[in-house]
């Protein structure tokens, strides 16, 4: 944002240096993707909701760069030299840096910028790039198709991407780290995305990206893999691919996985998805299924515990084993016995003859603990009306007991969750809250979160009586729930929480202080006045549309006359713009001028942010002020054509 020779440019350059040195302490370079709105760290995609990434993403897929990289023992001067190039705007300064010749763009010794490469992909006719849905999946797979491609590549005008295309590209790339870390960045993305999409244009995007699997060579695949994270990481992405793609290509990833890891699949093993995954795409119509759910189940059951390097151990084998029983690849007949486990096929046999006992509740417990509560809560959807077995597994399963273990593991299923907490209604709150409290898991926290926020009204004591705990994030999550109710719960009040020591419990404190009628302006002054600058702009953004005059003072003292960073000092001129106070138009001029000339002319402050927002102020709200015509007239005569325009001068420029 600093313009070349800016006195803050070599400060903010040396503070890059700074972190960078702490990151190449243990590594020899940096990676940073850039997507439409995120940007792709190591294989790890940033949040496309936050406001600094996102906008920094926007801006450097702008310059239609596909990824930045930085070595160790890179320096101010490279680093100083990177930040004018990627200053320049698109829109102002024409070509973006990305669509120069080659060896134009510019480069150094440690850091170097790579093109996004897909400037020739199929356009709209109003030129802008082309979509086939506003869905997220299919956003994302344009955007890895976009990021594969070479700029020697061209798709037909109304042609969407051609995944074996795309796999050709990717295949054939020169091999460049961070080109990979996009392409890794996105397939994380769309796996995650895929496995609970169930709509006609998921359904089109899960056979794209399938297909692009089954094209990419098996060397390939693998050190996608291998780039997409370890331990934990790559565990998630093999479970959501198992859940989200084709058969054929779950066991491809899979073994590409066991390459990356240095773990080894036995032939048997081999040979037994292979024909799993066979019955599954073209085996007879009533075995599809069952051959499908076998083997996405028995790999989700092998990802879980595989961290054997020796394909013969015993645990293997039984794993093993127990596919092979397990896989319901026939239905009906003698056949049919081999088709569940025992845990399965005694619950089954439960419910048809009536009965219940201390026998069935363990094979009910064993079965919640391997995760097969979708199994069961369809036995009961299915059970006849009255039946014995029926009611005693429904009052089992919705016992407290059962839904902490539930909510025991790494993930629950966010419908079955639905389902048991339905059916035991508000005497699943406590539980629900000790789930949101001490899960160790994000996961299960978000989607015990999601069912509370459905639960409404009920939910109200509950949380209201969790927020004494010490823990911040426990009281945090306790707000964020009350925000969701349809009403404030009565006895409440978010006083207290502005003050308090966190400012994550602040910022979730704000919006519910906002709604108490005689707490607002007193939790915008105090919003405006604290330390956390997120905060601060939610009070200022707040204040865009109206500024109570007690408020001018804060806003001048606090934000505008602060060392605050300059988006935020801008904001609050902007919402000077609703103030008609005298201390406002001395604030709005203090901001756009820097005194006089020994002639006795306006001088113009520096040019920033918010030295353009109080000029466009001065115009809108103050141009009958003979001070501030004074002022607008000198912006009129400014060389820079933002100023220009902000005075009024129509498109700006001479």
């Amino acid at each position: 944002m600093y313009p070349p020779q800016h006195p803050s440019l070599v400060p903010a350059a040396e503070n890059i240096i700074g972190r960078l040195g702490e990151i190449f302490q243990n590594r020899s370079t940096l990676s940073i993707g850039v997507a439409r709105n995120q940007l792709v760290i190591e294989g790890v995609a940033t949040d496309s909701k936050h406001p600094v990434l996102s906008d920094l993403a926007r801006r450097l897929h702008g310059h239609q760069l596909g990824a930045l990289t930085f070595r160790k023992g890179v320096k101010v001067k490279e680093v100083e030299g990177l930040l004018k190039a990627l200053s320049q705007e698109t829109e102002r300064d024409g070509e973006p840096l990305g669509l120069r010749p080659r060896d134009e763009i510019p480069n150094w010794p440690n850091a170097q910028l790579f093109p996004l490469g897909y400037d020739q992909l199929g356009l709209k006719e109003d030129g802008e790039a082309a979509e086939m849905d506003t869905q997220r999946a299919t956003q994302l797979w344009l955007g890895l198709a976009r990021s594969a491609m070479t700029s020697e590549e061209s798709l037909e005008e109304s042609e969407p991407p051609d995944p074996a295309t795309v796999a050709r590209s990717i295949r054939s790339h020169q091999r460049e780290e961070a080109y990979d870390q996009v392409i890794v960045g996105y397939l994380l993305q769309l796996a995650e995305e895929l496995k609970t999409g169930t709509t006609g244009e998921a359904e089109s995007i899960r056979n794209r990206v399938s297909t692009l699997i089954r094209e990419l060579d098996h060397d390939t695949l693998s050190r996608l893999v291998e780039m997409g994270g370890a331990g934990p990481q790559r565990r998630e992405f093999l479970l959501d691919a198992n859940q989200s793609l084709a058969v054929d290509s779950v066991v491809k990833i899979l073994k590409a996985a066991a390459a990356s890891s240095q773990q080894t699949i036995s032939s048997s093993l081999t040979r037994l998805l292979g024909k799993l995954s066979a019955h599954a795409e073209s085996g007879a119509e009533r075995v599809r299924d069952q051959a499908d759910t076998a083997l996405r189940d028995n790999v989700e059951e092998l990802i879980d515990e595989w961290e054997l390097a020796d394909p013969n151990p015993e645990e293997y084998t039984l794993i093993l084993d127990g596919m092979a029983k397990a896989a319901p690849l026939f239905a009906g007949g003698e056949e049919e016995e081999e088709s569940l486990t025992g845990a399965h096929r005694l619950l089954q046999m439960a419910m048809e003859v009536g009965s219940w006992g201390p026998t069935v509740e363990k094979a009910v417990s064993d079965l919640m603990d391997q995760g097969e509560a979708p199994f069961i809560i369809d036995l009961l959807n299915s059970a006849p009306e009255g039946s014995r077995t029926g009611a005693a597994l429904q009052a089992f399963l919705t016992s407290p007991g059962q839904l902490r273990r539930l909510l025991r593991g790494e993930d629950v299923d966010q419908a079955t969750l639905k389902v048991v907490v339905g059916r035991m209604g508000p005497s699943a709150i406590p539980v629900l809250l000790d789930g949101l409290t001490e899960s160790e898991s994000r996961s299960v926290r978000r989607k015990v979160f999601d069912v509370l926020a459905e639960m409404g009204e009920a939910v109200a004591e509950g949380a209201m009586a969790r927020l004494d705990e010490p823990r911040w994030y426990v009281v945090r999550n306790m707000l964020a729930l009350i925000q969701r109710l349809p009403g404030t719960p009565e006895g409440f009040s978010a006083a207290e929480f502005m003050d308090h020591e966190d400012p994550r419990v602040r910022r979730e404190a704000f919006p519910l202080a906002l709604k108490e009628g005689k707490l607002r302006k007193r939790a915008l002054a105090t919003a405006l006045a604290d330390s956390d600058e997120r905060l601060v702009r939610k009070a200022l953004v707040e204040l865009q549309e109206e500024i109570p005059e007690t408020l001018v003072p804060v806003v001048v003292s606090r934000v505008i006359r602060s060392s605050h960073a300059s988006d935020l000092r801008a904001l609050g001129v902007r919402a000077l713009g609703r103030s008609k106070s005298a201390l406002g138009l001395e604030a709005l001029m203090e901001v756009a001028s820097s005194g006089k000339t020994i002639l006795g002319r306006r001088r113009l402050a520096s040019h920033s942010p918010e030295m353009v927002a109080a000029i466009k102020v001065l115009r809108e709200r103050w141009s009958h002020d003979p001070r501030a015509r004074e002022i607008l007239d000198a912006a009129r005569k400014s060389r820079e054509v933002e100023v220009q325009r902000a005075a009024g001068v129509a498109g700006g420029g001479t």
